[in-house]
């Protein structure tokens, strides 16, 4: 078949040829083959055809040196003259026939010597010609290859690093460059990590996988200790062997490098299908792939341990979660969590507390089954994800694994300390597994385990009452934080009444309700519980802070005029924000309300609990001008010897103590003797859940300064209160 490049190309030098050669009736080229590839006639001359077949190939050879143009006469009488068409380096790639008639190549006048000169610039340029485009050809050929490398290279790129459960890419990286490659096996191994991942031709279903991947790990991956680059291997053949996977073949292997460079796995890529050898350009692509397949493993795979992460977890649990087979299919999660790793870390080392962590990972893989898959989610925390088994079987894995806790006792010199664990389980079914919410039900149960005394075993139960609050702790954040952001919470004011009559001037607590985006009131219990569990109290106080100075400063005339004054709550977890003083300080100046107007209140077991912190901060404040009240005071177990460590203002007796006072004499010696040391050390009381009259009298009668209940009226909300202080400044001014 005539390749149409050839004739585009030699063809362009036929007017050429015809002017040079008027006389010749014919002009053609043929290939090394004996293809006649172009002819300045359309029609096939078949008498030239058999000529050039016939020619012998030391003649062809011969050409090149041969100093005379070659010429024949045809059974038909006509005369052929015939040049070498020269290639790169003056090798003879093809011959030109130049065919002319009876009459002219029997003239006297006819000179094949004189017509080989004038032929041979025409040869030159038919030469030139043919090699720029053989390169050409070449040329495309190689870029439209590399084209189709890098267009699987970027596809490969754009899913890794585009997909969020980038474990799952690797059996489509391992699949895809064995296909593009057209091999036989594709596998990639990493023993240390549990890793198999493997794609077979159809021509391969029936060899033996599992001895293949013996002889990888055994034989070939020794050998490609430090290496940094993809090596071809021959597997020579087994003499007599009629399976394929003996009959010899060329073997890819590519290193797989751990951060530490050290060769913790190989891609190996075992014969190719149409029996091609491996080129550079192979080479070149599997080192580019096993870069891919790096990332991928160092971010689903734990430095330390080498386990799989939360990362590499999730997007194993997403892969689990479709292999159910139907809704009575389970799986099941066991979340580990070491009790006292803390208190290794603290009284040997940190690095004491890795070998722990090492430990326990491997004491997790020894009795490992093959359908399990085993994490590091972080920290001390790890989970095992058991296919297709029952909450039965669960069980027995976390008590076999508890059994033997003893290995996890940690010794250094004449020192020793026990290690224990609290395991949670889960189910993970069809209903609550492509989520996520399966890994959070298994960790609520752990963090039950723990609450219950840890050094145990407890499996997720729906009525359990601990594990609810903890989930409706979780679900209540993201609602938290939609209010920080927009409309959810609402600020009231409820007022605390001198009991004595010695201050006219009104004052208020400032507390905090908040509604979900369904508009339903959220309980204050639930609230602070979330809050405080997740650590955003320091927002939430801020956000009050912030917007009931805001507020105040709104009537700051009439709020000066009256002599209000406003107590506002700050939580433990801000007193230790180093940056809270700061923060308060400028929302005072820029509102330009006198600082005596702010009363803060914090609790006693939050002062405690931040002694050290908690000093400072009232020192700051009670130097800026506001007031400090110590809130819940009296229901720690040594408050009055801690009282004599904070400077403050007021003391706010703990709402136990008010509840009971009319029936219990405890509670009304309690607050008869806060009352009696205040007094000493110059200190106001209030008396807060104020809610009969009786109990109003008695606490007059102990001599409490103020208090606060709904006797004297239930919390309003803050523009209510700004509304009353506004009318009393214009009441006063009359």
């Amino acid at each position: 078949m005539r390749s149409q490049e050839t004739r585009t190309d030699v063809g362009k030098a036929a007017s050429l040829l015809q002017s040079l050669v008027p006389r010749a009736q014919l002009f053609c080229f043929y290939n090394l083959a004996r293809h006649c590839v172009w002819s300045s006639e359309s029609a096939d001359d078949f008498e030239i055809d058999n000529f050039v077949a016939e020619l012998p190939e030391e003649i062809i050879a011969g050409l090149k040196f041969n100093a005379e143009i070659l010429k024949r006469t045809l059974p038909s009488a006509r005369t052929v003259l015939v040049l070498p068409v020269y290639g790169e380096e003056r090798d003879v790639i093809g011959i030109l026939v130049s065919l002319f008639s009876k009459n002219v190549g029997k003239s006297a006048s006819f000179n094949p010597k004189l017509l080989k000169n004038i032929l041979e610039p025409a040869v030159e340029l038919i030469g030139e010609t043919l090699r720029i485009g053989q390169e050409l050809a070449a040329s495309k050929k190689r870029a439209d290859e590399v084209e189709i490398e890098l267009k699987l290279v970027y596809e490969v790129d754009e899913k890794i690093h585009g997909a969020s459960r980038r474990h799952s890419q690797l059996a489509q990286l391992v699949g895809r460059s064995g296909r593009y490659l057209g091999i036989n096996y594709s596998v990639l191994l990493i023993p240390s990590k549990r890793i198999r991942i493997s794609a077979t031709h159809a021509s391969w279903k029936n060899v033996n996988r599992k001895v293949l991947d013996r002889y990888l790990i055994d034989k070939l991956l020794p050998k490609l200790e430090g290496q940094r680059q993809p090596l071809i291997f021959e597997i020579p053949a087994i003499e007599g062997a009629t399976n394929k996977a003996e009959q010899g073949y060329q073997t890819l292997l590519s290193p797989l490098l751990d951060q530490y460079g050290n060769v913790e796995g190989v891609f190996a890529q075992l014969g190719r299908v149409d029996k091609k050898a491996f080129s550079n350009s192979d080479r070149r692509f599997m080192s580019h792939i096993v870069r891919k397949v790096e990332y991928v493993i160092e971010h689903s795979f734990d430095a330390m341990t080498g386990l799989m992460n939360r990362s590499g977890f999730e997007a194993q649990l997403h892969e689990s979660w479709n292999a159910l087979t139907s809704d009575t299919d389970t799986h099941q999660l066991i979340y580990f969590d070491l009790d006292n790793l803390q208190l290794v870390n603290d009284t040997f080392s940190r690095q004491a507390g890795d070998e722990v962590i090492l430990q326990f990972s491997r004491m997790l893989e020894e009795d490992l089954p093959n359908s399990a898959v085993l994490s590091r989610l972080a920290g001390d925390e790890f989970c095992i994800l058991l296919t297709h088994a029952d909450t039965d079987a669960a069980l027995q894995f976390a008590n076999e694994v508890r059994e033997k806790r003893a290995a996890l006792r940690y010794l250094q010199g004449d020192k020793s300390l026990q290690i224990t664990m609290s395991i949670g389980i889960a189910e993970f079914t069809h209903s609550n597994g492509d989520d996520g919410s399966a890994l959070t039900t298994a960790r609520m149960a752990c963090e039950s385990a723990k609450d219950h005394g840890r050094d145990r075993v407890e499996v997720f139960d729906a009525g359990n009452q601990s594990i609810i609050r903890r989930y409706d702790d979780m679900q209540l954040i993201a609602e938290i934080q939609k209010a920080l952001d927009g409309e959810g919470f609402e600020l009231r004011a409820q007022p605390i009444v001198s009991l004595h009559g010695t201050s006219n001037d009104p004052r208020y607590e400032i507390l905090l309700r908040m509604v979900d985006s369904d508009g339903n009131a959220v309980s204050t219990k639930a609230l602070f519980s979330a809050a405080e569990r997740y650590h955003i109290m320091p927002q939430i106080d801020r956000w009050v802070v912030s917007n009931a100075i805001a507020a105040l400063s709104d009537i700051k005339d009439s709020v000066g005029a009256t002599g209000a004054v406003v107590s506002i709550n700050l939580s433990g977890q801000s007193l230790g924000d180093d940056d809270i003083f700061e923060f308060i300080e400028e929302e005072i100046r820029h509102s330009g309300l006198p600082p005596s107007t702010l009363c803060f209140e914090i609790t006693e077991s939050a002062a405690v609990s931040n002694l050290a912190k908690a000093q400072t901060f009232i020192d700051e404040l009670k130097a800026f001008g506001c007031t400090i009240s110590l809130d819940d005071f009296g229901a720690g177990l040594s408050s009055f010897a801690y009282l004599k460590n904070f400077n403050v203002d007021i003391l706010k007796i703990d709402g136990s103590f008010i509840r009971d006072i009319t029936e219990n004499r405890i509670s009304e010696s309690m607050v008869a003797a806060i009352t009696q040391v205040a007094q000493v050390m110059d200190l106001k009381t209030v008396a807060e859940y104020v809610e009969s009259d009786l109990a109003r009298q008695l606490i007059t009668k102990l001599g409490v300064d103020f208090a606060q209940g709904h006797i004297y009226g239930k919390p309003v909300p803050l523009e209510s209160m700004l509304s009353q202080l506004t009318d009393s400044k214009q009441t006063s001014a009359l």
